[in-house]
């Protein structure tokens, strides 16, 4: 049975936290709220930590779209960008994800939605190669990465379907397909940002709902579906004052995971939202 159980390592200063139920196997923590800047409410597409205290984000809207790091995201006085590149107001920006390629340096990774371009980005986020979209899959949408069992970097991509694509970087070809299906047998479709977890399953936010599945990325099998209705309604409880269109409060949207940390947020949020996972204790 698959059961997530993260231990956070960047413990909040909260009393007594209120424990949410997220599903039958699951309940989670609210254990911090880390406030961004002004200046740093983004459409979020792709989150994905690439050190300890630094994000790696892309981000959405024809004008708007760019990548870039956040630095100090855990030191609520300092949280900044550390470097910001757009990507030009033809694309709409989606995915991204970071891999070290055989040579050992790291390679950046990022989506276009219908424009059918990927961008290969150095660690400056300058670009390196102008990439075309696979013809299978549909638009860009979510990615993240793992290590397949050679220890080679592989690419993990979603198009809003059912369906999550492996990819390898190499030739940025897909080499494996797999579909994810309720119990009832009816797809699981809209699936939009991903992130590989600590025991290689891979979480994917369902795009305009609260809900975030997990999902096994080799087969497609869905272990569990999880409900952060909490996080949508302490969105809404601060929004409206000048952050966006109220519609954008209830997409949750950009998940992030590092060794414990696992942080969440969503279009325009406010927050990160750093939260701890728990296995539900069974009566």
């Amino acid at each position: 049975m698959y059961l997530i159980f993260i231990s956070l390592l960047f413990l909040s200063q909260c009393q007594d936290p209120t424990v949410f139920k997220a599903s039958d196997k699951v309940s989670y923590i609210i254990k911090d709220k880390l406030k961004r800047p002004a200046d740093l409410l983004f459409f979020t597409e792709g989150l994905t930590f690439i050190a300890d205290n630094v994000l790696l984000e892309s981000t959405g809207l024809y004008g708007d779209s760019e990548i870039h790091y956040i630095d100090n995201v855990f030191d609520k006085q300092n949280i900044e960008l550390k470097l910001r590149q757009p990507i030009g107001k033809q694309y709409f920006g989606e995915g991204c994800s970071k891999i070290k390629n055989k040579n050992g340096k790291d390679e950046i990774y990022m989506l276009t939605w219908k424009e059918r371009k990927a961008f290969l980005l150095n660690s400056n986020l300058q670009l390196v190669q102008e990439l075309e979209i696979p013809g299978e899959i549909q638009e860009g949408w979510g990615m993240t990465s793992y290590r397949d069992k050679e220890g080679d970097a592989m690419l993990l991509i979603s198009d809003g379907t059912n369906r999550l694509y492996h990819v390898d970087p190499n030739d940025f070809k897909v080499k494996k397909t797999v579909s994810v299906r309720l119990e009832n047998g009816n797809e699981l479709n809209k699936l939009n940002e991903l992130e590989i977890i600590g025991d290689g399953t891979v979480l994917a936010n369902i795009y305009e709902t609260p809900l975030i599945a997990q999902i096994d990325p080799h087969d497609g099998k869905l272990l569990d579906i999880l409900d952060f209705t909490a996080l949508i309604q302490d969105v809404e409880s601060v929004k409206g004052k000048g952050y966006t269109d109220p519609m954008f409060n209830k997409v949750l949207n950009g998940i992030a995971y590092r060794e414990g940390n696992l942080i969440l947020s969503g279009k325009q949020w406010p927050y990160f939202y750093q939260i701890e996972l728990q296995s539900q204790q069974q009566s």
